[in-house]
């Protein structure tokens, strides 16, 4: 992979700085940014791309999806969470064959490309999970060029609105450490309880050790419903992010999808152990689960990322959508005090990352010449981004300085002949 030296681009530094700096060079090598300034020499071997007339940031993290949805949109649109879960999964997208699994995977991984992200979790649904499955997500996500972190999805209770019967709390644990001790190649590899009110405490807590024996990292549903919310608190006889950590399931390996339904001291809870709170947008207000309380938890420290969640959910992977749905959803029921400002939301949307010399090249290339961009001033540079860019605007994609999309066109093979 040569050197690639951007020449005269806008940048978006990010890591909490999205006032623009025009007319910057950027030079990728071997993965990195190499050097960011102007007037930079063109290594030898190196390809110049003039960028004048582009909007350099760092690429988007899409913290949360279910890829096998892909193959099953636009399911129960007047559906809550429940009764949608029993029709989404209803023709079988839970239990797919090798192929199925990596045409919704390609299929996710361009949809992700095209809006700009270059990493993805994948808290992946098989019933019943099996280590096949997830071998054949992981290689799917390297070959459409995805940094993937995959987490096989395990429960031990049944669901009164499924008709499947979970494993035992024995077999659950029993397949995990066996992925664990002897993760597939391609992607990352995590545990995904579904979520606390679907596990035993057994379950839990046995997950938590595994992951500390073995390495990995936890992601489950929390509180995504009034109900779940309500069936945590009565079971547990506390609140859940407490009995979590009771459990040994919080901390900076811990990523939580949703959280709709928290209360002040439970993100305190968050912040104080370094937890991940996943912010959902789309798919909340597509369920009509209700706005989750991103300022607040923000004002808190709590660490935050954004999910476009399935593509059953959302009906997209659009990150460019979920992050818009992230600062908009809050105006429609939350005081003003509480909307997150187009920073926060970027800072969210790309996990913190900052295009600065030795950071991993992960990052994406607007075009400034475009409609969301025409005239714009300098301070409205990141609002425009993310309330008037569209997928269309975007041109180029890296991950680790290869090209996922260049000049609007997708580069892995395996996606170059899907639509």
């Amino acid at each position: 992979m040569k050197p690639v030296l951007f020449r005269g681009a806008t940048l978006l530094p990010g890591a909490g700085i999205w006032t623009p700096r025009p007319a910057m060079d950027l030079l990728l090598d071997e993965g990195r940014i190499a050097a960011i300034g102007r007037g930079l020499d063109l290594p030898e071997g190196a390809e110049a791309i003039e960028a004048g007339h582009l909007l350099l940031l760092p690429a988007f993290i899409n913290a949360h999806t279910h890829s096998p949805e892909a193959l099953a949109r636009g399911r129960a649109p007047m559906a809550r969470l429940d009764p949608w879960l029993a029709v989404q999964y209803a023709e079988g997208e839970d239990a797919l064959p090798a192929a199925r699994i990596r045409q919704a995977i390609l299929v996710s991984a361009a949809e992700a490309i095209r809006g700009g992200a270059v990493q993805v979790t994948d808290h992946f649904r098989q019933i019943p999970p099996n280590l096949d499955a997830v071998a054949v997500a992981a290689a799917a996500w390297a070959e459409g060029g995805i940094r993937a972190r995959v987490a096989m999805m395990l429960r031990d209770l049944p669901s009164p609105t499924a008709s499947f019967s979970p494993p035992s709390t024995a077999q659950a644990l029993a397949l995990a450490e066996a992925l664990l001790k002897a993760p597939p190649p391609g992607a990352e590899i995590g545990l995904g309880p579904s979520a606390p009110q679907r596990c035993t405490d057994q379950l839990l807590m046995g997950v938590g050790a595994l992951l500390r024996r073995h390495g990995g990292f936890l992601h489950l549903h929390l509180c995504e419903t009034a109900k779940d919310a309500a069936d945590c608190r009565a079971r547990f006889g506390t609140d859940p992010v407490a009995h979590l950590e009771l459990l040994g399931l919080t901390g900076p390996q811990a990523e939580f999808a949703h959280c709709v339904h928290l209360a002040d001291a439970e993100l305190d809870r968050l912040a104080a152990t370094g937890t991940l709170m996943v912010h959902n947008p789309l798919a909340n207000l597509r369920l009509g689960s209700g706005i989750a309380p991103v300022a607040r938890a923000l004002a808190r420290g709590v660490r935050l990322g954004i999910g476009s969640d399935g593509p059953g959910s959302n009906d997209t992977q659009d990150m460019l959508e979920a992050a818009k749905l992230a600062l908009l959803l809050p105006r429609a029921g939350r005081p003003d005090a509480e909307w997150p400002t187009p920073g926060q939301v970027l800072g969210m949307a790309t996990g913190g990352a900052s295009l600065a010399a030795g950071a991993r090249a992960d990052l994406i290339a607007f075009d400034l010449r475009g409609a969301a961009f025409l005239d714009a001033k300098p301070e409205e540079i990141a609002p425009r981004l993310l309330m008037a860019a569209r997928p269309r605007d975007l041109r180029h994609v890296l991950a680790d300085g290869r090209f996922l999309m260049r000049d609007g066109a997708l580069t892995p093979p395996a996606l170059a002949a899907l639509p």
